[in-house]
């Protein structure tokens, strides 16, 4: 009994600590007693708990029995889905190894999906900040040289970070992630467009919710796709696009941290990137060691990038 109230407390604590209202509460218990569950291994309450937030997101404050239904629906999905989710990506027993740490450190020194702990939208969503860059420090290959090999650890890089960030991240669950791009570096003759195809159902099968897609420096190829865009679709996926960054900041003045943005997409605010790291981290003290360790071998050996957007 007293295991059982111990057990009951840690679930309330947990429901506590990512603020959720009593409708999403109620579905959370009714997902824990789903019968014809398949045996995920590894599977918690906090797991759970990710697919009732990111299943929520939109649900009206006041729903009706209808939008609770549609929502349970959703949610039911998402969580019989983990079993898939193991079975194709490793969601629960993929593990950081030293090569994909590598492959994080010289994305994000690079300013590629950099996430600072101190700046948020203003309703308390997590910034991924992207200066799309692909030059010689930031080792993306060229076409020739991206392998099997490389493209299976960028999927597990994907999946590997999309985790980490739920468990760093609350908010990147129950309020969902935006996106800040400075799109004037992209390179579509180096990027490899599998890249979207390959990672394209992940979404559908891990608790990784992109509310809001920010970009800026389009050149005329993103110009046209986004122009054929329909309103609609440009509303489903929360896509907006910008000429240059003054434009973006003006557009997105009541959402974003105007006046602290990242200098590699524009701003004035100065990213201390290996801290940023730490706190991705501050909950997996294995993968925090790896990354020190890593982090150290390259800054001895030279490796850590400084492209020139990052100065």
């Amino acid at each position: 009994m007293c295991t059982a109230n111990n057990n009951d407390d840690a679930t309330t604590t947990l429901l506590d600590d990512y603020n959720l209202t009593d409708e999403q509460r109620r579905i959370f218990h009714a997902m824990k007693k789903l019968r014809n569950m398949p045996d995920i291994p590894g599977l918690t309450d906090e797991d759970i708990l990710w697919a009732v937030a990111v299943g929520t997101v939109g649900m009206p404050s006041n729903p009706t029995a209808s939008d609770l239904k549609f929502h349970e629906r959703i949610i039911e999905e998402r969580v019989r889905k983990y079993e898939e989710a193991e079975r194709r990506y490793g969601w629960f027993s993929l593990q950081w190894t030293k090569p994909i740490m590598k492959r994080l450190l010289f994305n994000w020194f690079c300013g590629m999906l950099v996430i600072d702990p101190n700046l948020q939208t203003s309703d308390g969503s997590p910034i991924q900040f992207v200066h799309e860059y692909y030059g010689d420090e930031s080792r993306y290959p060229n076409p020739e040289d991206q392998t099997d090999e490389w493209k299976q650890e960028g999927i597990e890089l994907y999946v590997l970070m999309a985790r980490s960030t739920c468990r760093a991240y609350p908010t990147s669950t129950t309020k969902g992630i935006v996106s800040f791009s400075d799109m004037q570096d992209f390179d579509w003759d180096k990027y490899d467009m599998g890249t979207k195809e390959r990672n394209g159902d992940i979404g559908s099968l891990v608790p990784n919710k992109l509310r809001r897609m920010i970009t800026f420096h389009p050149d005329d190829k993103m110009r046209k796709f986004y122009d054929d865009m329909s309103e609609r679709s440009r509303k489903k996926w929360g896509f907006e696009q910008y000429d240059d960054f003054q434009s973006a900041v003006e557009g997105e003045k009541d959402l974003l941290p105007v006046d602290e943005l990242p200098t590699f997409v524009g701003g004035t605010y100065k990213v201390d990137i290996l801290e940023c790291l730490k706190y991705l981290f501050r909950r997996e003290p294995e993968a925090l060691a790896l990354l020190l360790e890593t982090h150290s071998e390259m800054e001895s050996s030279g490796e850590l990038p400084m492209p020139k957007h990052m100065q």
